[in-house]
């Protein structure tokens, strides 16, 4: 008499090294990466989603027809140069106001001598 589905003996499944060396080529490692991977064509008709997916994944993978992949990678950002310090013309010219007296420059000069 058979046993019902429920009570049936569950044999171990075993994998065979050939189907565990399939796991190592390199289209199945494509398909395993969480980079997002475009067309050429893609790229082409719609640059600034394949930008915008570069720049929020860190990088996306570009394949052309006869299977050859590029990586797009973002440079990092410029940083932003500050224009000018704030105040700084104020306090320049609250500290010289107007030319140094002769007597004030040769002091300057000795200490930046080390005299």
């Amino acid at each position: 008499m058979p046993r019902p589905p429920s009570e049936q003996a569950v044999s171990p499944v075993t994998i065979s090294p050939a189907a565990g060396r399939l796991l190592d080529f390199a289209c199945n490692a494509d398909m395993m990466s969480d980079m997002k991977t475009f067309t050429v064509r893609d790229l082409d008709r719609s640059p600034s989603v394949v930008l915008d997916a570069s720049r929020a994944d860190g990088s996306v993978r570009i394949r052309e027809r006869g299977g050859q992949t590029y990586i797009i990678t973002p440079e990092a950002a410029p940083q932003k140069r500050i224009s000018a310090l704030p105040g700084f013309s104020a306090r320049r010219s609250k500290l010289f106001d107007g030319m140094l007296s002769p007597s004030s420059v040769r002091e300057l000069d000795k200490a930046i001598a080390g005299e």
